[in-house]
């Protein structure tokens, strides 16, 4: 049973930090707000609040003057808490989240769209949308559990609804409609007078990552990567300037592509995600998603290694030397295409799949998403086992004959020309970004060839060598020794 200490000691700190907080929401002092959720809360939950809850909403709500607004933000704050520390109840607890979520998001979805009531900075609005889709695996995943009693599946039979899929999607629709993002708002936005707040168009865009991840959880990673279309991502933009929100965009954006076969915007995405990361190395905050996002940035790594692995194409000199220092051993493996190593990386990089097939009254073990999902993945490397091989032959020329090439492999006569077809299609990346632009698809291999009357005709593409990157890390390695300086020297106002 987990510590009762947060309400039988209530430290005079804590309360200081709850009333500067209410008083910094009730200004709109978005600056203020940052300052106490991003410092100062975590700075409380170490000293007193590590293995213990928060202190109860009861407790907070006389010191707020039961201010609704406030104490449905404190209770999102104290059952995360209770979720990352591990202090959760059981079903009663997850219930219970599940039903302040639903207050706090219908009260946000009242507020006045030009002008909200109050405001909240980006990265709280992130991490409330990153838990709310954690905690949605977290459910399913205590659902699953063997153990449950009889009284847990009663509590599940009798509310449905609670955690489902469709009532935590609708949500998320709810506030990208809200915020006038993705496909379906900019087709309702053009008839429409005036725009939202950057407030909802915020929540908007971290909903439709929130959607991507939830899909991507499912298996479902068409629908997922459908999601965004209607969202411009293919640069910096202005509403994901939460690296956490960036890592988490750039990872499940890089694994949807990894598993449904188009290699070459894998390679884009966990490169883009990769850069954007080391150059904001300083600005990841210490709070408890700095392991999220360095867990991402290790998995994007790794899906660089699959992805490259299985179709050839060239990195730069960073990305290169980052994913063989993690992965060495494995590349070498599966350049001789070793299963092993395969499923290795993958498990990796894949995530934490949401077991969606039991019903509430069944003792029946879930599907095993991960093992699924590992199957499809290794049948897929053992169609195009061969590819790697081509690769490198081609490397050796400038032209050679297909009947030569294909008694070099070993291969049926006709079937080489498919294998071609199939490494210069997967090396190609169709960005929305470039069609619109009219450049059709990028070419992300360091070889390029074609076919011509039994003939391949090959030319490389030779990287030059970016001396910029050097200094870039020097620069970011600096700047991050002064931040753990900075950090070291940090005085707390409570």
């Amino acid at each position: 049973m987990y510590s009762t200490m947060a309400e039988s000691v209530f430290p005079e700190s804590t309360k200081k930090f709850i009333v500067a907080l209410n008083r910094a929401i009730q200004r709109k002092n978005v600056y203020d707000i940052q300052h106490l959720y991003e410092s100062e809360f975590s700075y409380q939950t170490s000293k007193h609040y590590k293995t213990s809850l928060w202190p109860s909403p009861q407790l907070v709500s006389p010191l707020v003057d039961d201010d609704e607004n406030f104490m449905v933000l404190y209770k999102q704050l104290y059952h995360r808490h209770m979720y990352v520390r591990k202090l959760s109840s059981g079903l009663s607890g997850h219930f219970s989240s599940f039903q302040n979520y639903m207050d706090l998001f219908n009260i946000i979805l009242g507020l006045t769209t030009e002008a909200p009531e109050f405001e909240i900075p980006a990265a709280w609005c992130w991490d409330m949308i990153d838990e709310f889709v954690y905690q949605f695996y977290a459910f399913h995943s205590y659902r699953s559990r063997p153990d449950l009693t009889e009284a847990d599946r009663k509590m599940l039979k009798d509310n449905p609804h609670a955690w489902s899929a469709q009532t935590v999607i609708r949500f998320l629709l709810f506030f990208a409609s809200k915020g006038e993002v993705g496909a379906e708002a900019a087709e309702e936005k053009k008839s429409e007078a005036g725009s939202p707040h950057a407030l909802f168009e915020t929540l908007g865009v971290y909903a439709l990552i929130g959607m991507l991840r939830i899909n991507s959880l499912m298996g479902d990673y068409t629908g997922g990567i459908e999601v965004l279309e209607g969202v411009d991502i293919t640069g910096a933009h202005e509403h994901v300037s939460v690296p956490a929100a960036h890592a988490s965009l750039h990872y499940h954006m890089a694994f949807a592509y990894l598993v449904t076969r188009r290699y070459a915007e894998s390679v884009r995405y966990s490169r883009d995600g990769l850069v954007y990361l080391a150059r904001n190395k300083a600005l990841i905050p210490r709070t408890y998603q700095q392991n999220n996002i360095y867990k991402m940035q290790e998995q994007m790594y790794g899906i660089l290694a699959l992805a490259t692995s299985l179709v050839p194409q060239g990195l730069e000199e960073g990305l290169a030397a980052g994913v063989h220092e993690r992965f060495a051993s494995q590349m070498q493996r599966m350049r001789v295409m070793d299963m092993e190593a395969y499923s290795e990386v993958f498990k990796s990089v894949a995530p934490k799949f949401v077991p969606m097939s039991l019903t509430n009254d069944t003792n029946a073990k879930p599907d095993d998403g991960l093992a699924i999902q590992l199957k499809v993945f290794l049948k897929e490397v053992e169609s195009i086992r061969r590819v790697p091989d081509i690769y490198s032959y081609l490397k050796l020329c400038t032209t050679i004959n297909v009947e030569r090439l294909t008694s070099f492999l070993g291969e049926e006569s006709g079937g080489l020309t498919r294998r071609l077809l199939y490494l210069k299609h997967k090396t190609q990346s169709g960005s929305p970004a470039l069609e619109k632009k009219g450049s059709g698809k990028s070419k992300s291999s360091d070889i390029q060839f074609v076919v011509s009357e039994g003939m391949v005709h090959v030319s490389e593409r030779r990287q030059q060598k970016q001396h910029a990157d050097f200094f870039i890390r020097e620069i970011l390695r600096y700047e991050y020794v002064v931040a753990e300086v900075e950090a070291s020297r940090r005085v707390s106002y409570f």
